[in-house]
């Protein structure tokens, strides 16, 4: 679990916060006030609020518990605490104390972007934790570069076969062969070769975005769009009596996003994003072009301001 660890490199014993430079301009460089919360308060709050998922939220379990073991005066060689492994079971491991630090040190400077490791450190790490909850998406970015980190991404956890795209000839020639392929995983592609935005940041941000609506369409019921009217004005065709507090909330955070997006957005965010289409047949399906080249530019151009305006709706882009 801590191949990571290096020995020997701190004190046993550490009697003042190892991270208290994080504490600089951090309200200043996400452009807002920040509410003191503890940390299991914080992770608890993405995770209601949909920001982070399931992995993000181990991820900051073991940051917490790694730095709560850093800034203990106890001074025992040996700790135990349960940490996860990559096949989702939690399991109690036993360290030498001296390599905590090293440890915890290591998974932050591997968080991608100084920013993001400042809002990690500031909400989980130093001793008065906060977050600026009108902007919580570095926090969130910096989880899911921790969750990566431990336990590698999702194709090296559960091997998937990757979808057919745009770009990528030599699946189309696969899926000619009769292998099978997710649609799902399109979009997962776009993020990977960097397709939603030229600016990696960006590129984050939107794909964060993307699976957010995504979330909220899968945990609201709702069954494949297929073609949506959006100049009409959107009802739920019943009361939600004897749904679940979180499908009915799902419901309404999707029914508000897909209000925002429009007939210009909508049509390229939610083929891509819950259909897993690609965006050549998006392109083809939502304008009039009949060149795949021409179709495939507009589908990503409307797939990328969709995705900005849900970014900036759900706090994850300034506005």
């Amino acid at each position: 679990m801590h191949s990571a660890i290096r020995a020997g490199q701190v004190d046993e014993t550490l009697t003042h916060d190892p991270y208290s430079a994080a504490n600089d301009n951090i309200a200043q460089l996400q452009q807002g006030k920040s509410t003191d919360m503890s940390a299991p308060t914080i992770l608890a709050w993405l995770l209601t609020n949909g920001h982070i998922g399931v992995d993000e939220r181990d991820a900051g379990e073991h940051v917490i518990k790694l730095a709560s073991i850093a800034r203990s005066k106890l001074t025992n060689p040996v700790v135990r605490y349960s940490a996860r492994t990559a096949d989702r079971k939690w399991r109690t491991v036993e360290v030498q104390r001296h390599t905590v630090r090293g440890a915890l040190d290591d998974i932050i400077a591997n968080i991608r972007y100084e920013p993001r490791r400042k809002a990690v450190v500031q909400a989980f790490v130093v001793d008065e934790t906060n977050l600026d909850l009108d902007n919580p998406h570095r926090v969130a970015q910096g989880l899911a570069d921790v969750s990566r980190q431990l336990w590698g991404g999702k194709a090296e956890v559960v091997p998937i076969l990757v979808a057919a795209n745009d770009n990528q000839p030599q699946a189309d020639a696969a899926e000619a062969s009769g292998a099978t392929f997710r649609l799902s995983d399109n979009f997962a592609r776009l993020h990977s070769a960097k397709q939603l935005d030229k600016d990696p940041e960006t590129n984050d941000a939107l794909h964060a975005a993307g699976l957010r609506y995504a979330n909220d369409h899968h945990l609201a019921g709702l069954q494949p769009l297929g073609a949506i009217d959006y100049s009409r004005v959107m009802v739920d065709g019943g009361s939600g009596e004897g749904m679940g507090d979180r499908m009915v909330q799902a419901r309404s955070r999707y029914r508000q996003a897909r209000a925002l997006l429009g007939s210009h957005y909508g049509p390229a965010v939610d083929a891509v994003v819950i259909d897993g289409r690609s965006l050549g047949d998006t392109g083809l399906m939502i304008s009039h072009f009949k060149d795949r080249g021409k179709a495939t530019a507009a589908a990503g151009e409307r797939l990328n301001g969709g995705l900005r305006l849900l970014a900036q709706s759900y706090g994850i882009l300034r506005k």
